[in-house]
């Protein structure tokens, strides 16, 4: 029996940890929505309604603040993250919004998207950040 399995797990156990910390951050109405409520709502904002608009702009300011609250404890004290975002790259609404976008056409044109539609928004994020930002 060789360390894949335990390896495995630790990387499962560390997305998890990190989807249960964007989901659970203070400061957001509904932290915990699923992603075609995130897409409803992106759309409802994008089309004028201000209301809408102040509501993804509070869900996008938390998502970020999670991805900081995971990554600058565990950096600090030289734990191994799931994801290594470069230093440079500015975490900002407009980058999450770009990188949710591209998420979400990469789902679509994987036809996963219907698959994966009725999942977490932090789980979606978590995923995401690794996929394009693996540690190495």
């Amino acid at each position: 029996m060789g360390l894949e399995p335990l390896i495995s797990y630790r990387k499962k156990f560390v997305i998890t940890i990190v989807a249960a910390t964007l989901t659970l951050m203070p400061g957001v109405a509904t932290a915990n929505i699923t992603l075609a409520e995130y897409m409803t709502l992106r759309a409802e904002a994008k089309s004028g309604s201000k209301g809408a608009e102040a509501r993804w702009r509070y869900y996008i300011i938390g998502l970020m603040d999670g991805i900081q609250a995971v990554q600058a404890p565990a950096t600090s004290a030289g734990a191994e993250l799931h994801f290594c975002m470069p230093d440079d790259l500015p975490i900002s609404p407009r980058f999450l919004d770009e990188f949710l976008q591209e998420a979400i056409g990469r789902l679509s044109a994987k036809g996963q998207l219907r698959k994966r539609i009725k999942e977490p928004m932090a789980v979606i994020v978590a995923l995401e950040l690794r996929n394009a930002f693996p540690c190495e």
